[in-house]
């Protein structure tokens, strides 16, 4: 259960947030914000006003989100209709929405229901608390790491042995829930789709991705289309083990790669490259530091090594990132990449993977999850 310390913690942060964005408040309805500013799942619409105390809106669940919140005021919600008084004992006039994430038709139902009340972006002020982890936070996040040490103690001969991705990947889920790991994970955005990870062998590991990641993999089938595909595994092939820890709903986020026998060219010298840029980006993640600076550091690595063209994809699939900020969600800010000035923060927790892509061979990378401190870099992987 979440302190109730914790949950005031971060109402106050919020709080500031909203008075520097011009909003009189916030309506929450997303999962993981949900679960940030509550402590609790619920089907609920939580009211953060710039002033005076949270109210949580229950409509299903509320038993439980009495007996697990440490909020003071939970209600229950038999309507929609219900929010319009709410909001006006809070006398808000300008009210902050989760405006990445919230479907069209309910956002147009607020704007009928909420007369007189101007519908504003309040997910960017959400995002910039939930950056900075609490010590707390740090905790759940280190125990999540902890199941990743596991996983990788048994890849290794899973590796030798296995004779598919899919299969090292079932064995390796098998160990990840043994060992603590909470099952469902968090991806955040339309159509996001998170697993515990993905094992991928030789060309599978090539395989461009429909989503925004470095590393794709063929899937199951046509309908989801990423991860494992059953690559039967051969001499010189690599395989990328890409996985995520999940404690208490936090995330920890690592790759290793592993090969079948002598690998193929040039995929052990590219897995060198991989684990020296890692290495060199570890100087750049200090709070002041632009978060973009670290993904064209990587960048100018791999163009000086010759892999240039194989960093973080190939093709038109390349992404324009070397990692990004991980939490509740697996895609939190900071985000390492292209276009993210945003300078990085003591207490953003970061997971860094550069990776190089070769079609029809596969792919090799590393990744670690780190806490940016004052004093430097914490490895939590």
């Amino acid at each position: 259960m979440v302190p109730a310390e914790e949950i005031a913690r971060r109402h106050a942060a919020l709080q500031e947030e909203l008075a520097a964005d011009g909003l009189d408040a916030v309506l929450v309805v997303e999962a993981s914000d949900l679960v940030y500013l509550t402590g609790v799942m619920a089907d609920a619409h939580l009211v953060v006003a710039r002033a005076g105390e949270p109210v949580l809106l229950v409509r299903r669940g509320i038993e439980r989100a009495i007996a697990d919140s440490p909020l003071a005021d939970v209600r229950p919600l038999g309507s929609l209709r219900e929010l319009g008084p709410v909001l006006a004992e809070r006398g808000v006039r300008r009210l902050g929405l989760e405006m990445d994430v919230l479907p069209a038709a309910r956002y147009l139902r607020y704007g009928q229901l909420l007369e007189g009340i101007e519908l504003a972006d309040g997910a960017e002020a959400i995002a910039r608390v939930r950056a900075v982890k609490s010590p707390w936070e740090a905790g759940c996040m280190r125990r999540a790491a902890a199941q990743l040490g596991e996983a990788f103690r048994a890849a290794p001969d899973l590796v030798a042995h296995e004779e598919t991705d899919l299969a090292i990947q079932i064995e390796l889920e098998r160990v990840l829930r043994r060992a603590g790991h909470q099952g469902p994970l968090r991806f955040r955005g339309l159509n996001g789709v998170m697993f515990y990870g993905a094992v991928l062998a030789g060309p599978d590991g090539a395989v461009a991705p429909w989503a925004d990641t470095p590393l794709g993999g063929p899937g199951p089938n046509a309908a989801v289309g990423k991860g494992p595909g059953g690559w039967r595994i051969a001499d010189g092939d690599a395989v990328t083990v890409d996985l995520v820890g999940a404690a208490d709903g936090y995330l920890a986020d690592a790759t290793r790669t592993f090969f079948r026998g002598e690998p193929r060219a040039p995929l052990a010298e590219a897995l060198r490259v991989c684990a020296a840029i890692l290495d060199d980006l570890e100087g750049l993640m200090r709070p002041g530091v632009p978060a973009q600076d670290l993904y064209r550091r990587g960048l100018e690595l791999a163009t000086d090594a010759g892999f240039g063209d194989h960093w973080m994809g190939h093709g038109p699939a390349r992404v324009r990132f070397v990692g990004h900020g991980i939490g509740l969600d697996i895609n939190e800010r900071p985000f390492l990449a292209e276009g993210f000035e945003a300078p990085l923060a003591a207490g953003n927790a970061i997971a860094v993977e550069p990776k190089l892509v070769f079609p029809g061979v596969g792919a090799v990378g590393v990744e670690n999850s780190y806490l940016v401190t004052e004093s430097g870099p914490e490895r939590l992987t």
